[in-house]
């Protein structure tokens, strides 16, 4: 195999430009300094040029973290904190908090619905009734605020959540990429004062920023889908937030360092943030489910159908997990998908038993709210990218910066998402529905890379094949 040095022309301290380029969208940056081994990157051409510098200095920090034995970076990375978005970092025995982030087990859940197909979405104002029954069903945005007819929680209920996650609202094992993720009997859920009185508030929530519950159709089949896009709320945040900071007085690293922390195992406070970290993903993984229930209530009052739920799946997690060694061989150890989800396929030993034993299970990957979403299933190439696949499309413009230098563009934002024609297995539908009045200048399609170029790296390197291209129609965004 040749090996193209990308290194040309620029200042001898870049990260990026000492990356090695073995194929047409696989880098790989050699070990340096402290790094503990190498770390792999899959971009195109293009992608990687695009590339900050600052994304290659978090991933040779991403790989110099105590314990590591592999990382990786996905096609839709960017900068992030403490470690990239879009990275996979694998260890031992140490836990990377950063590698889950404030918003533990952020994840995706996609439904169904059979009978509903492109030409009865067609009509925009049958979405829009669409759009404002579930927004009558569902909490949109930050804080607390529940509409008059979610669901209510009593605190053993919570805990019970806390705990056991999708298998306390009795969901199949067969639809979630996990059910619940055990806990110890001794944790002690209310220990965190601010995550916990979180809990009952604002479960069932999609909650503020990318997150989202959207509408989309099938572009070779017409089929109807419907994706919820959320996490664990104030309760992972706050989770998080707590971890970080004593993690960063336990590695004796100042304040404003703290997402640098890392912790060990077997130590006090990794056993500790294990068990909470852990929580927060059972809360998350939850939340998603019983969102899915005011969703499906809102199909069955305007279109009269039924829905059901297809997966579910998280991007921002540190999993426990069997790793598949190259000479076949498997050991376990800990996965950190930040911005990254997991991608499991035909054969792998944890899928055994499973209904997807034989497939490998779906990934679930959202793209922008103007370009849709996609349906993956991986490939035996996954084994390069640690197991792992993009978890969207990845930002070009982070939040901030897309408010104030897309400012004077909000029309005709606005009018794309309003004048914006696709062809639905010959129906044509006109235009995405929302439920703001403008569209979010940080949520639209020019702060994201392009859906299509991120996918066709993992289907040129073997990595995944796409099932389903998905094209939003109706789009209910949780606004801050």
């Amino acid at each position: 195999m040749s090996v193209e040095f990308v290194a040309r022309r620029v200042p001898n301290l870049s990260f990026k430009y000492r990356a090695e380029k073995i194929s047409a969208n696989h880098y790989v940056m050699p070990r340096t300094g402290r790094m503990k081994a190498d770390a792999q990157a899959f971009f195109s051409a293009s992608l990687f040029e695009a590339s900050e510098e600052s994304l290659w200095q978090q991933l040779v920090a991403a790989a110099s973290y105590e314990g590591v034995i592999g990382a990786y970076l996905m096609p839709d990375a960017h900068t992030g904190f403490g470690v990239p978005v879009g990275c996979v970092i694998v260890t031992e025995d140490t836990i990377i908090q950063a590698g889950s982030g404030y918003d533990i087990s952020c994840g995706v859940l996609h439904l169904r619905v059979p009978g509903l197909s492109a030409d009865k979405v067609a009509d925009p104002d049958k979405r829009a009734l669409w759009v404002a029954s579930v927004e009558s069903r569902i909490a949109t945005g930050i804080g607390s605020h529940r509409p008059r007819c979610m669901p209510s929680f009593s605190q053993s209920r919570g805990d019970d959540i806390l705990r056991y996650g999708a298998k306390a609202l009795g969901v199949s094992a067969s639809v979630c990429e996990r059910q619940y993720i055990q806990l110890p009997d001794d944790v002690d859920l209310c220990s965190i004062e601010r995550a916990y009185d979180k809990v009952l508030s604002q479960l069932g929530s999609v909650g503020g920023g990318n997150h989202f519950i959207e509408m989309q159709v099938d572009r070779d089949t017409g089929e109807v889908w419907v994706m919820v896009h959320c996490g664990s709320r104030g309760y992972g945040w706050q989770t998080a937030n707590h971890f970080f900071y004593e993690g960063a007085e336990l590695r004796g690293l100042p304040k404003n360092r703290r997402e640098d922390s890392w912790l060990y195992v077997d130590e006090p406070l990794g056993r500790a943030y294990w068990a909470h970290h852990n929580s927060a993903a059972n809360y998350a993984i939850a939340n998603r489910h019983i969102i899915v229930q005011g969703v499906m209530d809102a199909l069955n009052e305007v279109f009269d159908c039924k829905a059901e739920v297809y997966y579910e799946i998280s991007h921002n997690l540190v999993q426990q997990e069997t790793l598949v060694l190259p000479d076949g061989t498997t050991k376990r150890g800990y996965v950190h998908r930040k911005g990254a989800t997991r991608a499991f396929p035909a054969g792998h030993p944890d899928l055994v038993g499973s209904v997807w034993a034989r497939t490998g299970h779906p990934c679930l990957i959202p793209g922008s709210m103007y370009e849709g979403a996609a349906i993956l299933f991986a490939e035996p190439g996954v084994a390069q990218s640690g197991y792992s696949v993009n978890h969207g499309s990845g930002r070009l413009l982070a939040r901030g910066a897309a408010k104030r230098s897309l400012r004077a563009s909000q029309y005709r934002i606005d009018s794309e998402m309003r004048e914006v024609e696709r062809d639905f297995a010959g129906v044509k539908i006109r235009g995405i529905v929302g439920n703001t009045e403008h569209t979010p200048l940080d949520e639209c399609a020019h702060v994201y890379k392009n859906l299509d170029e991120v996918l066709r790296v993992l289907e040129a390197q073997g990595i995944a094949k796409v099932a389903h291209r998905l094209y939003p129609v109706a789009n209910l965004k949780g606004t801050d």
